[in-house]
């Protein structure tokens, strides 16, 4: 799946795992810009680790360290 901000694989910034939906409802979700969404694997908030983008916020790109 591909992050639906900058089309590169959509995989979890917290623990790296690329994000595979488990409920059909997620994959919905996951282009509604208002919806917020947690990683399947690591329960956090689910931010693309290649552009930061968080699923829940749709004004937030997480800052880098």
């Amino acid at each position: 799946m591909k992050c639906s901000f900058c089309e590169q694989p959509l995989t979890c910034k917290r623990c790296g795992q690329p994000f595979r939906p488990r409920q059909r409802e997620t994959l919905a979700a996951i282009y509604q810009p208002d919806m917020q969404l947690a990683c399947p694997e690591c329960q956090a908030v689910l931010t693309c680790k290649w552009c930061s983008y968080v699923y829940g916020d749709p004004d937030a790109v997480e800052e880098t360290d």
